[in-house]
């Protein structure tokens, strides 16, 4: 047994430590998942404003400040009593801003955070096997997914082209959040009741201009015919079998064009998400499409038990179609539903009383059992010589909670939130995988739901600037202050990444007496809970290969591939999970600085 550890693993955005045990075979036999920082906004809440949230909790992450501003001003528009009233141009405003960083998020993880494993030089050495064939294949990932300041065996490589083209777009897309926002990141018009600016017809026209430019570059880049072909054959095909029958087409269509030639570019008609989809899965790629070899990457991650693990959101962007929300998010409620799916597919309505935290084995004071958020304690180890990373059987080893619905660990994210509002591209390859005997819990099919659902909330996003956000319409409510006295309140959404939600308690002063965040990366990324059952990602790693296209060249326990696939596939942030910790003794909980 090879002890394989990745630390961090993570691009950007925090470290995440991924501790392994791999048999002789490569195959990981056991996995932990360790959040190497401490996020603490719970105690600097206390005491505070609770309208103070909605700023505070923009700094836990720069990648998605929107979200977590959704979450606080959801939390405090139920707090305030006015969820039920907050005018329908002012949902329409807070769902542009949320989608706009949606957008932004998705390129920002499909292109720089995960498409540079793809230019991994362990598929160079499989793919030279297969003769022009492979050799085409490796020129197009390292060309277009290449990073920058990149070498392999010590020759400079030249940084990919969809790689360099995304940058321009996560500026714009900023620029188009700071229009309806204020400022991007961390924008400065969420208030419990509505939004505080009102957007004029020069920011629909501005934000418009920047939403064909994405367009274009999705048209140019991502994808090899039209947009809205794309969208008008999968996301609003009539059934999942029609939009899986256009995605086979298409792609055999392709494939058919592209063998004689070995011609895979984009000038042949390959997309990055036409050019993955063939490649990436070995069902599609080389049993559907008849390809000699494929990265295999539907063989990862498949969760070898399936009684413990769920499938959850909590419902995202509200409907516009009328005014105020229900803080809940019953099922039907927004554009994108919310529910709980069972890995045998059966839905569930979400009830977020069921939603509870185990601390067992993190670095947290221990309570009794698991606590519902509103009940929660974050009280942190303050002695050092308690944080161990190392030991690989020690009971605590992260910093993150663990999440469970109903007792069961949840993958949360763009999969879950498809699968559960039947999207049908996505809910038609995982009954095609389900025919085939693949499981459709994969890396392969949660990095193809995030583009889908880049298309999709593009598409949306398009349509509340174009046609329902009305300049002239009404933006806000007033709120009762003495409401927040002794009071609480709900916020739930989903953050590009998953599952995101805020619970907060006040005083007979209406301060925050207590206020707990449920974050995305704290569900994926879980450490084991109560009851010793691993978290998604943990549970994914198990079973999974430790090398390149199914250990192809044998077993290379210096370049684990399938770790750096199966971890990145979630999209982690872990400065959504944890952030600081304050070690001196000298600041009392409240009083921590922000820098």
């Amino acid at each position: 047994m090879v002890r394989v550890t990745v630390d961090p693993l993570t691009r950007v955005v925090g470290p995440l430590r991924l501790d392994t045990e791999v048999d002789e075979n490569g195959i990981i036999t056991e996995a932990r998942s360790s959040n190497m920082i401490f996020r603490g906004f719970e105690r600097i809440y206390r005491g505070q404003d609770p309208r103070d949230s909605i700023l505070l909790s923009q700094r836990i992450c720069g990648v998605c400040p929107v979200a977590h501003s959704i979450a606080a001003v959801n939390a405090l528009d139920d707090l305030y009593g006015v969820a039920e009233s907050v005018p329908k141009d002012a949902l329409v405003a807070r769902n542009i801003n949320h989608g706009l960083n949606t957008i932004s998020n998705h390129l920002l993880h499909f292109y720089i955070l995960w498409g540079p494993d793809l230019a991994n030089p362990a598929y160079g050495d499989v793919l030279s096997t297969f003769g022009n064939l492979g050799s085409s294949v490796w020129k197009e990932f390292l060309g277009r997914f290449a990073p920058i300041s990149y070498k392999i065996g010590g020759e400079s490589i030249p940084p990919g082209s969809s790689y360099v083209g995304v940058i321009p777009m996560k500026k714009i897309l900023h620029d188009a959040g700071a229009v309806i926002g204020g400022k991007m990141p961390h924008q400065t018009v969420m208030y419990p009741g509505g939004v505080t600016n009102n957007p004029t017809a020069s920011d629909v026209e501005t934000m418009s201009s920047i939403m064909s430019e994405v367009v274009d570059f999705l048209n140019a880049t991502s994808i090899g015919i039209p947009f809205e072909e794309w969208v008008g054959n999968t996301y609003r095909a009539s059934s999942p079998k029609k939009a899986v029958d256009f995605f086979i087409e298409h792609l055999h269509e392709l494939t058919e064009r592209s063998l004689r030639t070995n011609d895979l570019s984009r000038s042949n008609g390959w997309g990055d998400v036409e050019l993955y989809s063939a490649l990436g899965s070995e069902l599609i790629g080389e049993q559907i499409m008849g390809l000699p070899i494929s990265l295999k990457h539907d063989n990862m991650s498949g969760y070898n038990d399936l009684s413990k693990i769920g499938f959850l959101s909590y419902g995202d962007f509200y409907n516009v179609e009328h005014e105020g929300y229900e803080p809940t998010s019953p099922a039907g409620d927004r554009f994108q539903t919310s529910g709980f799916m069972t890995s045998s597919l059966e839905y569930h309505k979400f009830d977020s009383a069921k939603v509870t935290e185990s601390v067992k084995h993190a670095f947290y004071d221990d309570y009794e059992g698991d606590k519902h958020p509103y009940e929660g304690v974050t009280e942190p180890f303050t002695d050092p010589g308690r944080i161990d990373y190392q030991d690989f059987s020690a009971e605590k080893y992260t910093w993150s909670k663990a999440p469970r619905y109903e007792g069961i660990p949840c993958e949360v994210g763009p999969f879950s939130r498809l699968l559960i509002m039947k999207e049908p591209l996505v809910t038609g390859l995982v009954q095609l995988f389900l025919d085939n005997g693949y499981s459709p819990f994969n890396s392969f099919t949660r990095m193809i739901a995030r583009m889908q659902e880049l298309f999709i909330i593009t598409n949306e996003v398009i349509q509340w600037i174009t046609t329902d956000l009305d300049p002239n319409g009404r933006f806000r409510v007033d709120i009762d202050m003495s409401a927040a006295e002794d009071s609480r309140g709900m916020g739930i959404c989903e953050a590009p990444r998953g599952a995101l939600g805020h619970w907060v308690i006040t005083d007979n002063d209406a301060k925050v007496a207590n206020y707990q965040i449920v974050t995305p990366s704290a569900w994926n990324l879980s450490p084991r809970d109560s009851e010793g059952v691993p978290g998604p990602l943990e549970h994914a790693l198990i079973g999974s290969t430790i090398s390149a296209v199914d250990n192809w060249l044998g077993v290379d326990f210096s370049n684990p591939t399938g770790i750096l696939h199966v971890g990145r596939s979630y999209d982690p942030c872990i400065t959504c999970a944890v952030h600081t910790i304050d070690l001196t003794g000298k600041n009392p909980p409240g009083m921590v600085r922000l820098l």
